[in-house]
């Protein structure tokens, strides 16, 4: 599968979940609740300058930006066109802001340098298709002194998955995650302080199969291994997940944050 008919099915799956996203996003709530924490926290002392945020998705960490940031200029982000849609609807509904620009963009391809104060990406930084890239261009586009905050399901979430698909013989669909070693190899040769810390989330399902439309219902399903379960593979999942868990199914994710301060210009 090439990069762009990946990126092509996570843009379509994202959009099709617009809907019914903020009824499942349990995951995506908890990590953009902590980004806001974080951004209130660095508010008094963050350098002049736009604020940014990549994978807005229908707007939970972007209504408490609009708040937080009311006299700054806010780029509100997602590569989902319909979850740009959703975001403004909800960012109106809950904060008034006099300069907000939404638009379709993808966080791989940010091309800006030294423009923003903050940038924020929650749950957004594992699509990347090169993380170190990625996470190097965000940076770059970072003014000096200027923070990166970013939450995204780390390595060793989901592990319940993983292990059923290994009991019941079939492969699993859940893509690699990043580990926090990876991510902090990003930024080793980088004159920038970094703090990363992670919070394990436990979710409850009454089946298997309403664990994996939780899954489906955010849009995050779409997987970039080259294994997919077959009808009667799903079906020999499920029942099996269920009998070796009869009184439902809990599932962990382990939530990774990341928190990044560029060095400062010898000036300021």
């Amino acid at each position: 599968m090439t990069e762009a008919s990946f990126k092509t099915r996570v843009v379509e799956n994202f959009s099709r979940s617009a809907s019914t996203y903020d009824c499942h996003a349990e995951e995506q709530r908890a990590g953009a609740a902590t980004l806001a924490k974080c951004a209130a926290e660095c508010a008094e002392n963050l350098v002049e300058g736009p604020v940014l945020e990549i994978g807005c998705g229908t707007g939970f960490l972007s209504a408490s930006l609009a708040a937080l940031f009311p006299g700054r200029r806010l780029e509100l982000t997602d590569l989902a066109p319909a979850m740009v849609a959703h975001c403004r609807q909800k960012v109106a509904a809950e904060a008034a802001h006099p300069d907000i620009c939404y638009r379709v963009l993808d966080g791989e391809q940010l091309g800006s340098e030294g423009r923003y104060a903050l940038i924020c990406a929650s749950f957004v930084v594992h699509w990347f298709a090169d993380l170190r890239a990625g996470l190097q261009q965000l940076l770059a586009a970072l003014k000096p002194g200027g923070q990166l905050l970013c939450s995204y399901p780390g390595a060793g979430s989901y592990a319940e998955w993983h292990r059923q698909c290994a009991r019941q013989g079939v492969p699993c669909s859940a893509n690699a995650l990043p580990d926090l070693a990876s991510v902090a190899r990003a930024f080793a040769a980088e004159p920038v302080a970094v703090r990363q810390w992670e919070q394990v989330l436990a979710l409850r399902f009454p089946t298997a199969r309403a664990f994996l439309r939780h899954f489906k219902g955010t849009g995050a399903h779409t997987s970039a291994r080259l294994s997919a379960l077959g009808p009667a593979q799903l079906r020999q999942l499920l029942r099996g997940w269920d009998r070796d868990c009869p009184n439902g199914v809990e599932i962990t994710c382990a939530i990774h944050y990341l928190s990044v301060e560029k060095a400062r210009s010898c000036g300021d």
